[in-house]
């Protein structure tokens, strides 16, 4: 199943976000199909305020034709031809449909009393890190991590431009749903010396039964207080 997206937000919203940087051209000038993902709900909704979740990155097998692999090329580089190639242009989107975040929408769908089939239907989706990480196996299990990848210049490119996002749509409270990314955007802000009133929190990452419904309550049970505090108008739980 697709989430086909029914209306789309301005194309050149994010058209100045990292320009004259380290992506000189822009980094969604550069990189449109990772621009964040969501419909009018996420600013007109009489039911909830304003959410962006944030999702760690995609994934490209080291068999896709890109120059992902150098962070120089990917986001420097003239070979734009070799950055996202055709065939998964559909994938590498935020407005696609993640079956993983079935969980997330069954939270808001409980909350909300709604029937919405993904996030972007009523929040803002974003992959945090531009640059896919590789896919690697590792004793015949997928490592899918963006950690084993990371350079200083994906901290820098992803930190600011998180920063911008966050100027310019505003969001009353942000979720990571990757730990990972959660903590390295708070080192990011701390060696910039920025501070954002807007709540900023992470919740355990949805794939997994047994980390979404842990016991140390960072999964399901956590991402439902978050809303339930900070997103959701008060009326609606009444």
């Amino acid at each position: 199943m697709n989430f086909i997206k029914s209306r789309n937000m301005a194309t050149d919203k994010y058209s100045n976000i990292g320009r004259g940087g380290i992506v000189k051209e822009g980094v969604f000038v550069r990189f449109p199909e990772l621009k964040p993902a969501g419909s009018d709900k996420y600013w007109e909704s009489q039911l909830h305020k304003k959410l962006l979740i944030v999702g760690e990155s995609n994934y490209f097998d080291d068999s896709i034709d890109s120059v992902f692999r150098d962070p120089e090329k990917w986001y420097q580089g003239n070979d734009t031809n070799h950055l996202i190639p055709d065939n998964k242009k559909s994938d590498v989107n935020n407005w696609k449909y993640y079956k993983t975040f079935d969980r997330l929408c069954a939270s808001i769908n409980n909350l909300l009393n709604s029937n919405i089939e993904s996030v972007c239907e009523e929040a803002l989706f974003y992959n945090y890190f531009l640059r896919p990480a590789t896919v690697r196996i590792t004793k015949g299990r997928k490592i899918l991590t963006f950690k084993k990848d990371c350079t200083q210049m994906d901290r820098e490119v992803a930190g600011s431009a998180l920063c911008e996002i966050i100027e310019l749509d505003k969001p009353d409270i942000i979720i990571f749903v990757s730990k990972y990314a959660f903590f390295e955007f708070q080192k990011y802000i701390n060696s910039k010396g920025y501070y954002y009133s807007t709540p900023i929190d992470f919740v355990n990452h949805p794939a997994i039964h047994f980390s979404w419904n842990h016991r140390n309550g960072n999964g399901k049970q956590k991402f439902e207080r978050l809303l339930k505090d900070y997103w959701i108008n008060q009326d609606v739980l009444q």
